[in-house]
């Protein structure tokens, strides 16, 4: 089977929609963009080897609310398309992909911006989502924006491509779901031109301290 033809077998590339956030910062949103979501997922969780981080913060450790892995591109044909999908839209090399086990309603993960990348003015961040359909929100840095926050609430087999400006200007995060019980997996895969001011000061990751003064 050729390289397209293995692609086609399990995504739908082109089926996305632009929404935009402010005038530099959008999100492209593919509903059902992978074929057989379950059957990934499943995949996915036995072929990952997960593992829970560990932040500290100001003066103590706190447990990551979520499990965490990586995999290869080729360590299964729904991932290799994905990955290979996302560069021909987008035409970048991507980092990734890395992968996020919420196991239920309980874990989730604070609002942040990722600023690991540290060029945030032009970066692109795709999201493919499995299992329990969990909010997932993104609201404006600056409060006074009038801005309304915006939950995208992918599902199974969905894509999210956050672009542009939005890691500058936006937060994002995944807020507990009480009475979830399903786990979600997402994978992610980033990249970053480069370019512009560099973020100062620690990212989401890194480990909080007192200030001095």
């Amino acid at each position: 089977m050729g390289s397209e033809e293995a692609v086609h077998e399990w995504i739908q590339p082109g089926a996305l929609a632009r929404r935009w956030l402010d005038e530099t910062s959008w999100v492209d949103l593919g509903r059902g963009w992978v074929h057989e979501p379950e059957r990934v997922q499943t995949a996915l969780t036995e072929l990952a080897q997960w593992r829970q981080a560990r932040l500290w913060r100001y003066d103590h450790w706190v447990t990551e609310p979520r499990l965490a892995a990586s995999l290869p591109p080729h360590a299964h044909p729904a991932l290799l398309a994905a990955h290979k999908a996302l560069r021909a839209t987008y035409r970048v090399a991507f980092d990734g992909p890395a992968l996020a086990l919420y196991r239920d309603g309980r874990d989730a993960l604070g609002a942040h911006r990722d600023r690991e990348l540290r060029y945030t003015e032009n970066t692109l961040i795709a999201i493919l989502t499995f299992g329990a359909r969990r909010p997932w929100v993104s609201a404006p840095r600056d409060c006074r924006s009038g801005r309304e926050p915006v939950d995208l609430a992918p599902g199974p087999g969905d894509l999210l491509v956050v672009g542009g400006r939005a890691q500058r200007e936006w937060l994002h995060g995944i807020p507990p779901a009480p009475g979830v019980r399903a786990p979600r997996v997402s994978v992610q895969w980033r990249w970053t031109s480069g370019t512009g001011h560099p973020e100062i000061g620690p990212g989401y990751r890194a480990p909080r301290r007192f200030g001095s003064g």
